[in-house]
């Protein structure tokens, strides 16, 4: 009986899903039509700029000139190695520090654990453009205040420190990778079997040559992956280059984009701009080939076995606060420092060592006079950003993950691919693109200079992002209970709405409240399309710091912080407690 009921069953779920396909098919295709429109022009424009000169809308022939320039001038060979060794050299630093970090928060008994979570999302929300004028306040020659100190400690007639460098750059960057390495690495070494390291310590082997020798080789893969979309998010970063690359002379591909269409002097060269944007854009496209690839072949490795699996802990005994100590010294680098440097200098009229007379001279003034410098407008093109950005975003991503995952669409492989491109086109790119569209063909796309512009290039840029995660969710959730909603008769919209959001809008808020922060601290997209009309806190931060008000900069960047710390603390405790009630009943 219960084989004849489940044929039933099967029987009626097929006959449903024979009437539908027509109207998945019709609504499917025109999602991938408008995605392809959404995520194609902007890649258009790059390649269509890049084949013209002068200014966007002017009725020139189509030349080669610019790529012609580009690749016979020894500077494009020299900013090309630039990017590779800052790419390679930040990805470095990163392994260092994230591949022992993941080790000992997901293996071993450190104390303090659910601290040191914490203290890594608070270094995810700290925007990289306020880390890094944190460090130049730090090490800079000039008005670095370790390498003040130092001098007077040391009697040095010259400051022992440079952060203008490339490899100061790498430091940076390398540090700001860290929590996001962290988090892709924790769940493979987190699900592996222990089996294989007490058979190592059983036979006498060092924690050491254990960790080298067993953890590495296994989680290779997952770090491999890892590695790769480092390297394809180093290439494509704007603002640690620009803010220390730049006062330097020192260029990659995304500052000598950003400055060829923003240029300090003289007039932007869009054309240049996009011959060098195609070289990024073929990179990113073949490190997103890489990275895809690796993460299929990854699946083939097993670290979990069926044979009496159970995770444990490994007993650090005396390391125990050794490796505390490393873990709170990358914390300090990380979130420590950088704060403490911006709080200090926000209530200083200007930069000094602490002192007596500096505590004495400690004031309010920049907080105090904060909104008549920055005005409301940046706060409520923020807010905007903050809210339209991932309602958007999220609702185009489980559409496309609906598709993806719950339907037998013969195109669904495509709509995914899609959907993934944007991770592998830099959003400098994409905002440059836009840039172009909004200028060349103004009465077709009346966006250029609008909030809309940035919301726009804020969405495109992480709908890889939302996709991801709604498909993660969206596959944990049996079809048994979609079919027993059809089977009722529920139309498909209705079932989605009904029984398949509900069970993932954990997930769903979740990755709206960071695709909020992500475009509250973004800077490089916002920047690139900045009018009077359309500025946002991070490029008023932007701007202070070009015109060298560093005790505004520290204060609005302290604000920046807290805020988002407050936010994001205040909603995940939301959703928990939402979850824990959830649970209950």
């Amino acid at each position: 009986m219960k084989v004849e009921s489940h044929s039933e069953a099967v029987g009626v779920w097929e006959g449903i899903g024979r009437r539908m396909p027509q109207k998945v098919s019709l609504f499917a295709g025109g999602l991938a039509g408008f995605l392809s429109i959404l995520i194609g022009l902007p890649v258009v424009m790059v390649v269509l700029m890049s084949l013209r000169t002068g200014f966007p809308g002017e009725d020139v022939p189509f030349t080669l000139e610019n790529y012609a320039y580009v690749y016979f001038t020894p500077q494009t060979y020299e900013i090309l190695l630039n990017t590779f060794f800052f790419a390679v050299s930040s990805v470095f630093i990163t392994l260092v520090i994230a591949v022992p970090l993941v080790w000992i928060l997901m293996r071993t008994d450190i104390p303090f654990k659910k601290t040191i979570y914490v203290l890594l999302t608070i270094g995810i929300l700290i925007p990289v453009f306020l880390r890094t004028i944190a460090w130049i306040l730090l090490l800079s020659p000039r008005i670095g205040l370790l390498n003040k100190w130092l001098q007077e400690l040391f009697a040095l007639s010259n400051p022992p420190l440079n952060l203008y460098s490339i490899t100061g750059m790498a430091f940076v960057q390398g540090v700001s990778f860290v929590p996001a390495a962290f988090f892709m690495l924790a769940a493979a070494y987190r699900s592996m079997d222990p089996s294989l390291e007490e058979a190592a310590y059983t036979s006498g082997v060092s924690k050491l040559k254990t960790f080298l020798k067993i953890n590495i080789p296994i989680t290779w893969p997952a770090i491999a992956a890892v590695m790769v979309y480092l390297f394809m998010t180093a290439i494509a970063v704007f603002e640690v280059p620009a803010i220390i690359g730049l006062p330097a002379r020192i260029h990659v591909l995304s500052s000598l984009i950003f400055t060829s269409t923003t240029p300090s002097t003289g007039l932007p060269e869009y054309g240049m701009a996009g011959a060098y944007g195609a070289i990024m854009l073929v990179i990113g496209l073949a490190l997103a080939f890489l990275y895809v690839r690796l993460v299929k072949q990854g699946k083939k490795y097993t670290v979990i076995t069926g044979r009496g699996y159970r995770p444990r802990e490994i007993a650090l005994g005396k390391w125990k606060w050794a490796a505390l100590g490393f873990v709170f010294l990358y914390l300090a680098i990380e979130v420590f420092i950088p704060f403490a440097v911006l709080l200090w200098a926000s209530l200083l009229p200007y930069l000094q060592l602490p002192s007596a007379e500096a505590v004495s001279s400690l004031t309010l003034k920049h907080y105090i006079e904060l909104p008549t410098h920055v005005g409301p407008r940046p706060f409520i093109n923020t807010l905007i950003l903050m809210v339209a950005v991932p309602t958007v975003t999220m609702f185009l991503s489980v559409l496309v993950s609906w598709i993806v995952i719950r339907t037998q669409v013969s195109f669904r492989g495509f709509l995914d691919t899609l959907a993934f491109i944007p991770h592998a086109v830099p959003g400098i790119l994409m905002a440059v693109g836009l840039a172009y569209l909004g200028l060349a063909y103004r009465d077709y796309f009346p966006l250029y200079g609008t909030v809309a512009i940035i919301v726009l290039a804020h969405t495109i840029n992480w709908i890889a992002y939302g996709t991801r995660t709604t498909n993660s969710v969206m596959i944990q959730v049996h079809r048994e209970l979609e079919e027993a909603g059809r089977v009722s008769g529920a139309s498909q919209p209705r079932v989605l709405g009904k029984i398949i959001l509900p069970l993932i809008a954990a997930g769903v808020l979740n990755s709206w409240i960071w695709i909020g922060m992500l475009s509250y601290r973004e800077v490089t997209m916002s920047l690139t399309l900045l009018t009077r009309n359309n500025i946002v806190i991070s490029t008023v931060v932007w701007q202070f710091w070009g015109s060298g008000w560093i005790p505004q900069v520290s204060a609005l960047g302290v604000i920046l912080i807290l805020f988002a710390t407050i936010v994001v603390g205040t909603l995940r405790f939301a959703l928990s407690r939402i979850g824990d009630i959830g649970s209950a009943s």
